[in-house]
C-alpha cells in the first residue's frame, strides 16, 4: 500500500523548500513555473506561489480560480488580476515586502525578471532553482507509485510493438499506433522538460541509417524527424528488414514519467550490433548493482566509460559525432530532472531517487544499439522497475 498522501507530500515539500531557504537567507520564493507549482501546490493553473520562510504560503491566481480553487492542495488563495497587484498583496500576506526573494533562474524568461525588478525596486533576486531541483530529486512512496505505474504502461507498451511494426511501413507509422496506446492509457502526450529550448512529446522512433543521424536532441540519440522545423523523432524513412529500430518511448501516469527503450529487428542484426548491445547492458547492469546511496554519480559514469573502453566501443558511446557526457538522468514530473549520471557530477545517490539509464552506441551510417530503463535507488541498489525483457527483439 503507498503510503501518505499528496497533501501530506505537498506539506513537506514546502516545510523543506522553507529550510533551503532559511539557510540560504532568502526570506521568500516566488514560483511561477507550472511544474514547480503543481509539485507545490497540487494544481497548474496560471498563478504564482509565494513561499515565506515564516507562515503560509499564498496562492496567487490569474486562470483559472474556480480550477485552482477545486485542485490546489494550499491555503489561502487569492485572485491575481495583473503583475501590478503582486507586491501589494505579498505586502499584505507578510506584513512587508521581502528584501531578499527566491526565483527559479534557469527557467525565468529575462522580460519577467526585468518585471520584478519594477515591482520591488528595494529587493534582491535570489537564484534558488537548484535548491528546487534538489528537493524534487528524492521521490516520495506516492511519486513512486506514479513512477512504477508509468513503468507497467511502458512494458504494455513494449509487448506490443511488434504487432505496430507489421502494421507500419515508415517511422511515422509506428510512432502514430504507439501514440495511440499511450493517450488510450492516460498519457498527455506531453513529456515536460526542464532545459531551455528542449522539446518533447513521448520519445523518439528510429530506424536504420535514420536513427544515427546527428541531432540537436539534447539525448545521445534524436533521428531525423520530419524536417528542418523538428529535426529529431520518428519522420518518414521506411523501417526495412535487418535494421535496427529503436523505441525510446517515455510513459507518464499522473505527469510522472518512465522512461524505456528497445531495440526491434525485421529479420536479423549484423553480429557487431549484438556485441555493441550486450555492452550496453553489461554497463546498465553494473551501474545498477553498484548505484547505492552515498555513491557518486560521477564514479558510476566513468565505470561506465571504462567498460566500453575495454571493449572497443568508445567511439559512437552516447551519440555521434556530438556524444553526451552523461549515461543516465533524473525523471520525475519531468524527463530531465536531477540527478545526472555524468562527468563533473558531485551528487551521491540517496534512496528514492528515480533514474532512467541509457548508454547507446551509435554507428555512424549505419544505425544505434542500445538500452534503457527506470529504476528507483534502494538501499541494496538499483530496483528496476522496468519488466519488459532486454533482449532485441526479432519480428
Amino acid at each position: 500500500m503507498t503510503q501518505g498522501t499528496m497533501e501530506t507530500d505537498i506539506a513537506a515539500r514546502l516545510k523543506n523548500l522553507k529550510t533551503r531557504l532559511s539557510d540560504m537567507g532568502v526570506d521568500g520564493a516566488l514560483i511561477l513555473d507550472k511544474v514547480s507549482l503543481y509539485y507545490l501546490t497540487g494544481t497548474d493553473q496560471d498563478a504564482h506561489l509565494w513561499v515565506p520562510v515564516q507562515g503560509q504560503p499564498l496562492l496567487m491566481v490569474r486562470k483559472s480560480l474556480a480550477r485552482a480553487e477545486k485542485d490546489a492542495l494550499v491555503a489561502p488563495l487569492l485572485p491575481l488580476p495583473s503583475l501590478s497587484h503582486l507586491a501589494p498583496l505579498i505586502q499584505d500576506h507578510t506584513g512587508g515586502i521581502p528584501g531578499r526573494i527566491g526565483l527559479e533562474m534557469d527557467i525565468l524568461p529575462a522580460l519577467f525578471y526585468e518585471k520584478y525588478r519594477k515591482l520591488f525596486p528595494r529587493s534582491r533576486f535570489i537564484d534558488i532553482s537548484p535548491a528546487v531541483r534538489l528537493i524534487r530529486m528524492r521521490k516520495s512512496p506516492v511519486e513512486q507509485s506514479h513512477i512504477r505505474k508509468a513503468a507497467a504502461v511502458a512494458d504494455r507498451l513494449f509487448e506490443k510493438v511488434p504487432d505496430f511494426l507489421r502494421e507500419s511501413k515508415t517511422e511515422t507509422d509506428l510512432a502514430l499506433r504507439a501514440e495511440a496506446f499511450y493517450r488510450s492509457q492516460g498519457h498527455p502526450g506531453l513529456v515536460r522538460t526542464r532545459a531551455f529550448n528542449s522539446e518533447c512529446h513521448y520519445g523518439h522512433i528510429m530506424a536504420g541509417k535514420g536513427a544515427a543521424e546527428a541531432s540537436n536532441a539534447p539525448g545521445p540519440t534524436g533521428g531525423r524527424g520530419l524536417g528542418p522545423f523538428f529535426s529529431q523523432g520518428a519522420g518518414s524513412h521506411k523501417i526495412g528488414k535487418n535494421e535496427s529500430i529503436v523505441v525510446d518511448y517515455a510513459a507518464s501516469v499522473s505527469g510522472y514519467i518512465a522512461d524505456q527503450t528497445r531495440i526491434y529487428v525485421l529479420g536479423t542484426l549484423p553480429e557487431k550490433f549484438h556485441r555493441a548491445y550486450r555492452v550496453m547492458v553489461e554497463v546498465q547492469d553494473t551501474i545498477a548493482e553498484k548505484g547505492r546511496p552515498g555513491v557518486r554519480a560521477k564514479d558510476l559514469y566513468h565505470l561506465a566509460l571504462d567498460i566500453v573502453e575495454k571493449n572497443g566501443l568508445t567511439k559512437g558511446f552516447m551519440g555521434y559525432p556530438d556524444p553526451v557526457p552523461f549515461v543516465g538522468h533524473g525523471l520525475g514530473l519531468e524527463i530531465d530532472e536531477w540527478p545526472v549520471i555524468g562527468n563533473n557530477n558531485g551528487i551521491r545517490l540517496e534512496e528514492g531517487m528515480a533514474l532512467a539509464l541509457e548508454p547507446k552506441v551509435v554507428f555512424p551510417g549505419e544505425g544505434v544499439v542500445g538500452i534503457e530503463n527506470t529504476f528507483i535507488v534502494t538501499q541494496n541498489g538499483l530496483e528496476r522497475l522496468c519488466r519488459f525483457p532486454d533482449d532485441i527483439v526479432s519480428c
